[in-house]
């Protein structure tokens, strides 16, 4: 399959819901339509035009008749004829409206004159087809009427019968109908999502991101909406703590030459999933046996205590300005996880993170433990990251499916190649359970998540930007 194809049928099942429902809401459209659709019933009568003298005069006659067929199958919609018929039915409508329900023409290979109507009753139809035909016929009386008084008219016109009846609707072809709208709306759905997917500018699979920042995926996190209840999911079971376990077994190749790590997790903008994420893989490594230290360094909206249930009253900011100890700031956690938080928000974050004390203070801790990870803020509206991205090993950037545009993404990684930081690579966060990138782990914990045969390729880290100073 191509990639183009690929594409195709990655989107279609990407918006599944919105094809879903435009297809849903294009037959209940259809089925509205048939519902206030006034049945429509049709009639029909046949002129005969001929030449009613003999001899001669008969023979010249008939070359003329079949010009003048196609004339008179003009003229029957003539607004005359058409207001003589209102004013002889005393129709409550105008010859404009009769216009629309009366059509001629002429049989082929025939000097006959067809004339089809249709109206919302049989019998009105019928009668509007009779009173249309003795119309015409009076006008081609009045056209043909010849100079002498006694002489016979060259052409006449005659009706050749009694103009049609049926109870069966001409219109709407309720099969046809149906028909027409299952299709239209089956193509409005499909063209819709592909539309749709072509103007959506957000990063929704691993492609787009290896494309924009020339780095691996690590992981995708599939969205699990209990995350909101129980955020620390790395202590339970299930897809999304098994993503977060291959995350952890991913990050071990990013640095192989280094016995302990300091990581840097963060954003593009705001609402990612970056603190979600920092925790969890704190705790998942923790797990693995490893000592681990959780640092909450985003001054301006700390969360990372809460999530855990700790206290953020003491952390970073009591340590620089010597009311505390790093041993007294830090607290555990029951997962075995050590944690420090930002203490007091101070009036300029990006000033304290900046500072030698606090490049120091990172040293130290760094010395302490297997691995530092530190919960940053976003790149892209704040400066903060950028400072701190230059004083550990590599970064972890979040990228939050269908909602970090590429053009953030990209500027987010400009951001750290322009301070010389190192990125490890990407974690996909929140991708829906159909897409192609979320990886299933076969637990059957009624997640409704696929199952691979097999464990995706072994990524390449660090694509771009130069090693962090150490």
């Amino acid at each position: 399959m191509s990639v183009d194809l690929q594409q195709f049928v990655s989107g279609l099942r990407a918006r599944w819901k919105f094809s879903a429902v435009t297809f849903i809401l294009g037959l209940a459209a259809t089925a509205a339509i048939l519902a206030v659709w006034t049945p429509q019933y049709g009639s029909s009568v046949k002129l005969f035009i001929s030449t009613p003298t003999g001899g001669q005069a008969e023979f010249a006659a008939s070359f003329i008749v079949t010009q003048r067929v196609a004339s008179y199958s003009d003229l029957a919609t003539d607004p005359s004829v058409l207001q003589g018929v209102v004013d002889r039915l005393d129709l409550d409508m105008t010859f404009e409206e009769l216009a629309g329900r009366v059509t001629s023409s002429v049989v082929v290979g025939t000097q006959t004159i067809q004339i089809d109507t249709t109206a919302p009753t049989p019998e009105m139809a019928q009668q509007i087809a009779e009173a249309e035909a003795a119309e015409l016929v009076d006008l081609v009386t009045r056209l043909e009427r010849p100079a002498d008084p006694n002489g016979v008219a060259a052409i006449a016109a005659r009706v050749a019968g009694e103009p049609s009846f049926s109870d069966q609707p001409v219109s709407p072809n309720i099969p046809i109908t149906i028909g027409v709208g299952v299709l239209l709306s089956l193509f409005i759905a499909i063209a819709g999502a592909v539309l749709k997917d072509l103007l959506d500018r957000t990063v929704k699979s691993r492609h787009d991101v290896e494309a924009i920042t020339g780095n691996a995926v690590l992981s995708t996190l599939p969205y699990d909406p209990q995350v909101k209840k129980d955020p620390l999911t790395a202590e339970t079971e299930g897809p999304l703590s098994e993503a977060f376990r291959v995350l952890r077994t991913n990050m071990q190749y990013a640095n192989l030459d280094a016995r302990r790590h300091a990581i840097l997790v963060s954003s593009a903008v705001p609402n990612e999933g970056k603190t979600m994420v920092a925790t969890n893989l704190a705790l998942s490594m923790a797990q693995a046996g490893r000592s681990v230290l959780l640092i909450d360094a985003d001054m301006r909206n700390p969360n990372v205590a809460e999530r855990l249930g700790l206290e953020n009253s003491v952390g970073i900011v009591t340590v620089l300005v010597g009311r505390s100890t790093i041993d007294e700031a830090i607290q555990p956690h029951p997962s075995g996880v050590r944690f420090m938080g930002t203490g007091p928000m101070p009036p300029n974050p990006a000033e304290v993170l900046e500072t030698q004390a606090m490049r120091d203070l990172l040293s130290t801790l760094r010395d302490r433990y297997d691995t530092v990870i530190i919960d940053a803020p976003p790149m892209l509206p704040v400066a903060d990251a950028s400072i701190l991205i230059t004083e550990v090993d590599g970064a972890l950037l979040l990228v939050r499916h269908g909602s970090t545009t590429r053009e953030q993404l990209r500027l987010a990684v400009s951001r750290v190649e322009a301070v010389g930081g190192r990125l490890f690579g990407v974690v996909l966060n929140r991708t829906p359970r159909r897409s192609p990138d979320t990886y299933g782990y076969g637990y059957g914990y009624g997640y409704g998540y696929g199952v691979t045969e097999k464990e995706p390729p072994a990524p390449k880290f660090g694509g771009r930007g130069r090693r962090a100073r150490r």
